[in-house]
């Protein structure tokens, strides 16, 4: 494993036409990831994103339910992918346009897991942009606001420190004893776990792929021993590209390419594995090398939007209008579970497309308040939670481009955040 880290790092080098600023020669963080049971600390699982625990329940049921009106102020805001240290889930409400725009206060909720009773909240005035994610040993809470400021708060709800950045910051990404976060500049950060800025990648390219300080659309970013990937899609109706990019962990760029994508959307996720990294784009999933980006397959769901793949290693499961599995291979289409969702947003229906990151494990693929058989997407327990969209009040329209329902899966429960319901443990 060292010499190809020497082998990638010596070719990232050679590649690199812009490096990080501000303190490139940050000693690489340590690969500390043990695959826990009892816990899911970043948004993708593990640091990769692959959505992968080692294990999960196997016919769960609903053992406490916290409301969004249960907390004061209310935990209002599309929520977020929990996040789970052991006896503790974490959830935080997301500032999105839909809301008042002269209060724009966001909260970071923590409950404890075995009762759902509220360990603590933070309110965060500024709003928050991106979800919680866990770092270090001891874990603290890292949130990225809309101010750029990235937040973090230790076990019991005590501010650890603020480090500014700049522009409306993504999900973080935990790797060791740093966070890797993207920015709606176009810039990715990574941050110690101290609060020390250890470099910024700057907008990417000799003269920078991005006009000015134009905003873009970002995804969680992905990383391994090699180092960190990240995607970004302009606001330029002029153009119709996702920007993927790779840097070694000291911050330099190793390539860069560009994948299809459509004006103003969000690059859906990325997975990472020792051999492909995966990739949504609209609703197209992609498979690249990550040794130099080079394109090796694409699937066309046929829908507008694909949410964040996760995989186990034999096959690549996506959400889009229906859920996909995809040969991890060459990207052939194993089986699909049919939604009856609209093609296109109607006001009014039952059901939503699928766009949550799935949560793969134990031959089980969780989606929503229900899981499939990995083999051929047969139902093995649970539902898919549309029916509890019949006593909502919420237009289902909103959430045709974001997941109405986020799981999070240990060995013991799944811990989901719904549009409606709020924060949901099934056990």
């Amino acid at each position: 494993m060292p010499s190809r880290r020497a082998v990638l790092a010596a070719g990232g080098l050679a590649l690199a036409s812009g490096l990080a600023g501000c303190n490139s020669d940050s000693t690489p963080p340590e690969p500390t990831f043990e695959a826990p049971t009892t816990a899911w600390p970043t948004a993708g699982y593990d640091p990769a994103g692959t959505g992968n625990p080692p294990a999960g329940p196997a016919a769960p049921t609903v053992a406490w339910r916290r409301s969004r009106g249960s907390l004061a102020p209310r935990l209002d805001g599309a929520l977020s992918t929990p996040v789970v240290a052991k006896d503790t889930v974490y959830v935080a409400g997301l500032t999105t346009q839909i809301f008042d725009r002269d209060d724009m206060t966001s909260v970071l909720a923590a409950f404890d897991t075995a009762t759902g009773d509220l360990r603590w909240q933070q309110e965060v005035p500024a709003g928050l942009t991106g979800g919680p994610a866990l770092v270090g040993d001891p874990s603290t809470v890292v949130v990225g606001g809309r101010d750029g400021s990235l937040h973090a708060f230790t076990a019991d709800g005590t501010e650890a420190w603020t480090v500014d950045l700049r522009g409306r910051l993504d999900t973080a990404t935990a790797y060791g004893d740093r966070v890797y976060v993207a920015s709606g500049t176009g810039r990715l950060y990574a941050v110690d776990a101290d609060g020390s800025r250890a470099w910024t990648a700057d907008r990417a390219g000799p003269f920078g792929v991005f006009a000015g300080d134009e905003p873009v659309e970002t995804a969680l970013p992905v990383t391994d021993d090699r180092g960190v990937y990240a995607a970004f899609t302009p606001f330029d109706r002029e153009r119709d590209e996702t920007v993927l990019l790779a840097y070694d962990h000291a911050g330099s760029r190793r390539w860069r390419t560009t994948l299809p994508g459509r004006y103003g959307r969000a690059p859906g996720g990325m997975a990472l594995t020792e051999g492909t990294l995966y990739v949504t784009v609209g609703g197209t999933v992609y498979a690249v090398a990550p040794a130099d980006g080079t394109q090796r397959w694409q699937f066309t769901t046929g829908a507008e939007t694909a949410g964040p793949p996760t995989t186990d290693g034999e096959r690549v499961y996506v959400g889009a209008k229906n859920l996909y599995a995809l040969a991890a291979a060459d990207g052939t289409e194993r089986w699909r579970v049919v939604n009856e969702a609209h093609p296109r947003p109607t006001n009014g229906t039952e059901t939503v497309p699928y766009l949550a990151r799935p949560p793969v494990t134990d031959g089980q693929v969780y989606l929503r308040a229900g899981a499939v058989m990995t083999d051929d997407g047969s139902r093995r327990w649970g539902d898919d939670a549309d029916a509890w969209l019949r006593d909502s009040n919420y237009y289902t329209e909103l959430f045709y481009r974001r997941p109405m329902v986020r799981p999070a899966v240990t060995e013991t429960a799944v811990f989901l955040t719904h549009t409606h319901h709020g924060v949901v443990t099934l056990r």
